[in-house]
């Protein structure tokens, strides 16, 4: 048994010396179609991170600027549960500076640089928004309305985050399809 095993790998490194050149580049082929594999797999799960902002439903965020007086606050919360047959008022998510910092710290765990110029005091609080409505005319109007409130520093829509990501997501998908080929 042993003399069988010592067989087969003598002559697995004589075919290894005698085939040098197709020897390194069957090793350099596997070597750069793992590192595709894996920068895939990196890539996607940079995307996942990206999505974890828009779970459980929600389809706007309203930013509110880091400056904006308490007064201002109340008034972009009044003026979103102002629609109750639109916007789901039970599900409405207020997170405040520090809850907004501990949501970036998750979003910019792979981005130190980024995350370095973020502080509690600096960034700004947020109204996660979950739409009653599938109507993505409606919503996008809502964003428009809340957009021009005293105090709110920008609108999110998931919609335009999916459309950028998808299209990343495409772009990626298609170059690892294209390197697997002339692999």
């Amino acid at each position: 048994m042993i003399a069988r095993i010592t067989y087969a790998f003598r002559e697995m490194w004589a075919s290894f010396r005698r085939n040098l050149t197709l020897t390194a580049a069957a090793i350099l082929t596997s070597a750069i179609a793992l590192l595709l594999v894996g920068t895939t797999l990196l890539i996607q799960r940079a995307f996942d991170n990206l999505l974890v902002q828009w779970r459980g439903d929600v389809e706007m965020i309203v930013f509110v600027r880091s400056d904006a007086t308490p007064e201002q606050i109340t008034l972009i919360g009044d003026t979103i549960k102002s629609a109750p047959t639109i916007i789901d008022v039970e599900k409405l998510q207020y997170l405040d500076k520090v809850q907004t910092y501990e949501e970036a710290k998750r979003i910019f765990a792979g981005d130190p640089v980024t995350l370095s110029l973020l502080t509690p005091e600096n960034i700004p609080s947020q109204y996660k928004v979950v739409p009653l409505t599938d109507d993505p005319a409606l919503v996008r109007s809502l964003s428009e309305q809340y957009r021009s409130l005293p105090g709110v520093e920008d609108v999110a829509l998931a919609e335009d985050e999916f459309q950028v990501i998808s299209t990343l997501s495409r772009f990626v998908r298609t170059v690892t399809l294209v390197m697997s080929l002339v692999l």
